[in-house]
């Protein structure tokens, strides 16, 4: 392991961050009883102390790692700026570069690196979004397997072959992709609803780029996109499980010095000019109308983010109980925040029947331009306080669930702390929720799609006299199994 000394020794320290634990409660403190009321105060559950140890290579690889010594495995993720959405002009390079990774390296084609990996009892998997694309491998930490796999998936990062004879196939399977976007409504009231709000921009275009991108598209643009966009300056790793920070340190140089040599690219530029607010109708055939509505909001790296996040839950809550529970017209409904790099929005989504779309479009906006005066109730911000506080240990109780929140960190720039977000949210009163709604959303700024049947309207059904089990009851006081 001497080869990698000299890499170890130009790491830079880019921050660390300690948490204390709790102070243990006292020997003579009386016995509490073995049961609790459901209806007394809960208890905060102890968060686990994870202290995020932070790096950065002299090729400019951000690392992050926590250190879990509870099983024998390792986790490592490496993702890169180079999602669709990079390549608006090119539609479908980012996508066919990052489908040709694993088709092979020197010696090994696609099916003797998965058999390899699975001789060696590690698992390696890909993905790709808007912002970023992403490797990872999940492997024991005794050196016998560790280091075989992480060489072969050093190879597969670094230096891929990008075979020629394999271009069809890739592109194949992104144009059968395409086509399933075609037939699933959702995909289409999404695809047209981000049209609407980001007009050519490569947030509104497909993961899989274009049927006619995809076509044009050569081996040498891909190699070419390969050493700008998989350099080590573009690449960020994490890392978290069973390993010392001296065995995480090396691994970050390694996989970092496999990389072309390169700085990060320029960001995704955020839609300076976005599409104006409107009504979008798709006729198509479908039982069900799908409706979406859209409009600009914050970054994830946004101070007002949390207070954003806990408005949008809270304001799902409220669409739950009053299009579901009261009026049974939906199976569900959800606000929710994107977090997406360049470009963040609000959307609301569900499915309605199609001849009351009408009305539940007006009913939804009505409730939002109501939430924005009137902002949430002490006791909704409560019950999605506790729920938040009751779910948040469960949300890093194993080690692929604390990788994915500790790339998020990573990919945004966020402190060095899994429970920030957490903490920042328990803060929260009813003023400063209102007060951030208030200056970042907007109850006249909708972008909206109906995709359904052309049908004649229909007014809402007047709400149950009583929500409970409204969703499950048949004719007759029959309860659904």
């Amino acid at each position: 392991m001497d080869k990698f000394k000299g890499l170890i020794n130009g790491l830079i320290l880019a921050g660390m961050l300690l948490s204390t634990q709790a102070p243990a409660a006292a020997t003579t403190a009386p016995r509490k009883p073995a049961l609790q009321s459901l209806n007394e105060p809960q208890t905060p559950t102890t968060h686990r102390t994870l202290p995020i140890k932070g790096y950065k290579t002299l090729g400019g690889t951000k690392i992050l790692f926590i250190r879990i010594p509870g099983l024998p495995m390792f986790d490592a993720l490496v993702s890169f700026a180079a999602g669709s959405a990079l390549t608006p002009d090119q539609p479908g390079l980012a996508a066919l570069t990052y489908g040709l990774l694993n088709e092979g390296v020197a010696g090994k084609d696609v099916n003797a690196i998965q058999a390899t990996f699975d001789n060696l009892g590690a698992r390696m998997d890909m993905g790709i979004s808007q912002d970023r694309t992403w490797l990872s491998l999940r492997s024991l930490s005794d050196e016998s397997r560790r280091t075989p796999a992480l060489e072969l998936f050093a190879q597969v990062l670094g230096k891929p072959l990008l075979p020629e004879e394999s271009l069809p196939e890739v592109k194949s399977q992104f144009q059968y992709f395409l086509d399933l976007e075609d037939q699933s409504h959702a995909a289409q009231a999404r695809e047209a609803n981000l049209g609407q709000m980001f007009p050519g921009h490569g947030y509104a275009q497909s993961l899989y780029g274009t049927r006619a991108g995809l076509t044009s598209i050569t081996r040498t643009q891909a190699q070419d996109f390969h050493r700008q966009a998989y350099a080590a300056g573009n690449a960020q790793i994490t890392l978290v499980g069973d390993l010392t920070e001296e065995e995480a340190q090396r691994i970050g140089a390694q996989i970092s010095a496999a990389l072309p040599l390169g700085p990060a690219i320029a960001a995704i530029q955020p839609v300076t000019s976005p599409g104006a607010p409107g009504l979008l109708r798709i006729e198509r055939p479908s039982t069900q109308a799908y409706l979406r509505l859209t409009q600009p909001s914050v970054l994830r790296s946004s101070p007002d983010y949390v207070a954003l996040y806990m408005a949008s839950s809270i304001f799902t809550n409220r669409l739950m109980n009053e299009l579901r529970e009261r009026r049974g017209l939906t199976y569900h409904v959800e606000a929710g925040l994107s977090a997406l790099q360049a470009q963040g929005w609000l959307t609301v989504q569900l499915q309605a029947p199609p001849e009351q779309a009408d009305a539940v479009l007006a009913h939804i906006k009505t409730m939002f331009s109501d939430f924005l005066a009137q902002g949430p109730t002490q006791q909704e911000l409560d019950d999605i306080q506790q729920q938040l506080a009751g779910s948040s240990p469960l949300n890093s109780a194993t080690n692929a669930q604390i990788l994915k929140r500790l790339q998020i960190i990573s990919a945004h720039d966020l402190p060095l702390d899994l429970d920030f977000s957490t903490q920042a949210a328990l803060k929260l009163d009813l003023a400063s929720i209102k007060s951030a709604l208030n200056r970042h959303h907007h109850a006249d700024q909708w972008r909206v799609v109906i995709l359904g049947p052309k049908t004649d309207q229909q007014p809402l059904p007047a709400p149950s006299e009583s929500a409970t089990n409204a969703m499950c009851r048949m004719p007759g006081e029959i309860v659904a199994s």
